[in-house]
């Protein structure tokens, strides 16, 4: 089963179709992206007890941080 990774960065966007394993090593080569899981928010320690036969979509968006200098 196939599912769609959507990658982000400073660029755009770039778009993949991706099996369970891809999905785990994708998420494991862009440590510093947030991971949604079909919309939701997980936390990258989370990312193991996801039922990945359930998802649909997956998005890794670089962090952002806020604050005042």
């Amino acid at each position: 089963m196939k599912m769609k990774l959507t990658i982000m960065n400073e660029t755009g966007h770039t778009e993949l179709d991706v099996t369970k394993s891809e999905m785990i090593e994708q998420i494991a080569e862009h440590p510093t992206h947030w991971v949604y899981v079909d919309g939701d928010m997980v936390s990258r320690e989370n990312v193991t007890d996801v039922d990945w036969s359930a998802v649909d979509k997956v998005k890794l968006v670089p962090a952002i941080v806020g604050g005042s200098l």
